[in-house]
């Protein structure tokens, strides 16, 4: 597929999804208008005029022990004044009971603050921009996110899906192993769970909390994710019978792990920004409970002593660089990847693995005709072919199987048939000031 036949395919998509374009249609002011984009993206990569930011000191108090010792490990971070959040005209408000929030505390965040609407029924426009907006997220990632999660959890005709629990508990991103992604950084998988992959689990918070105290900064780097997502990985393996990892949900599982430095850090991490404590935590909606020593999940804000975005878009490329260079090869779960176990195995092969492996996504539609989940996956192809097919990584034309849906995506576990889970209960929105799985789910834990 050429690049201008995809931009025509995909004109419904983009018009939602850059309010600058609606009412243009003309090929050329289109591909325009990315290359202003693409070229924007460039300049604050280039750009950027650092200041120093002084530490903030330890404004939680002494919570003793690990937890005390990371907190006043702040460190300096370099910032830009511009990229303060949130902004004056945007405020913190604790989610009502009908509010959807899920298993993305980035999102829910967002959500939080106004950045997105409030009661989490959000189109795919509104987060490309919020996205950008509040952390710095690269066009060509949040294109890729929102694609996918619009196609297994959302509405296409409205091009919009719900941040937690769907409408009569259909869909929404709480829907599992599309984007909803076991082995999850601070998730518990769906079975092991009973159903509940959106609350912060507490014992994968101390688990985290403890490979970043073995961190020499103290700070939750890559590595210390890796860390942490290996054995988290293990767990997974040998007591999650439904592990469902291919394709999309790893992408996700891997990419969320690189997400907690290179989003949630105060400032760009690698480039002066902080990965500490405060920061996470705050942005993941963990609050350390003294009594009980476990975290308690709060709904997610920005630090309130002054917090700033990432410098410049973290795109992508960069994402599976990353998660398929530092943090998947710590624990290698093989999902359906021909290329494992060879020199042919890379970035560019994986994407365009990923960019086939559509094919495993069943669309929320397919409650209807075989017609209306091959408009689906038409639209998800014709989104993502500028960033997955013809650009970089020169996947190939006939990469795309006629069969619309991955046998694979039949098998229990996978997005079709949901694994059984002993409980039901634990599979709406998100319930915040409570305390989630305080030990490891061997077998299915029922939180609530």
């Amino acid at each position: 597929m050429k690049f201008t036949q995809a931009i025509v395919l995909a004109l419904p998509a983009i018009a939602a999804a850059y309010p600058g374009m609606m009412g243009t249609g003309s090929r050329a002011e289109i591909e325009d208008y990315i290359r202003r984009e693409m070229k924007r993206e460039a300049l604050e990569n280039r750009e950027a005029k650092p200041q120093l930011l002084k530490p903030v000191g330890n404004l939680l108090g002494a919570l003793g022990g690990v937890v005390s010792g990371l907190l006043n490990s702040v460190g300096n971070a370099i910032v830009i004044e511009s990229n303060k959040r949130p902004e004056p005209e945007y405020e913190f408000r604790a989610p009502g009971p009908n509010d959807s929030r899920g298993p993305c505390p980035g999102l829910n965040l967002l959500a939080n603050y106004g950045y997105l609407p409030r009661d989490g029924y959000v189109t795919y426009g509104q987060v490309l921009e919020a996205t950008s907006r509040g952390f710095n997220m690269g066009t060509d990632l949040a294109t890729v996110l929102a694609t996918f999660a619009v196609l297994g959890s959302g509405d296409l005709d409205g091009l919009s899906f719900y941040l937690g629990a769907g409408k009569n508990g259909i869909g929404g991103l709480n829907r599992h192993s599309v984007v909803e992604a076991d082995v999850s950084p601070n998730r518990e998988d769906y079975y092991n769970g009973c159903g509940d992959n959106h609350h912060v689990s507490s014992r994968l918070v101390k688990q985290m909390v403890n490979f970043a105290n073995d961190d020499p900064r103290k700070e939750f780097s890559l590595d210390v994710m890796a860390s942490h997502y290996a054995q988290s990985a293990a767990f997974s393996k040998n007591y999650n019978p439904y592990l469902y990892y291919f394709p999309f949900p790893q992408i996700v599982s891997l990419g969320a792990f690189a997400f907690y430095p290179q989003f949630f850090s105060n400032g760009t991490y690698g480039a002066g920004g902080v990965a500490n404590y405060r920061s996470i935590m705050s942005i993941i909606g963990a609050e350390f409970d003294e009594d009980s020593q476990e975290f308690r999940y709060v709904p997610e804000r920005w630090p309130e002593e002054g917090w700033y975005r990432r410098a410049t878009p973290y795109g992508v490329v960069q994402l599976l660089t990353e998660a398929f260079t530092v943090i998947y090869p710590r624990n290698i779960i093989v999902p359906g990847v021909a290329q494992i176990g060879t020199p042919n195995l890379s970035v560019d092969t994986f994407l365009c693995n990923v960019y086939q492996g559509i094919n495993s996504i069943t669309p929320l539609v397919l409650g209807g005709t075989l017609e209306q989940t091959s408009k689906a996956v038409t639209w998800a192809l014709s989104v993502l072919d500028p960033i997955l097919s013809k650009t970089a990584l020169g996947c190939p034309d006939s990469v795309i199987s006629p069969n619309p849906l991955f046998p694979e995506s039949q098998r229990e576990g996978g997005p079709v048939v949901p694994p059984r889970v002993p409980s039901d209960r634990n599979t709406g929105d998100n319930v915040y000031n409570q305390i989630y799985f305080t030990s490891e789910p061997k077998e299915p834990q029922c939180s609530r």
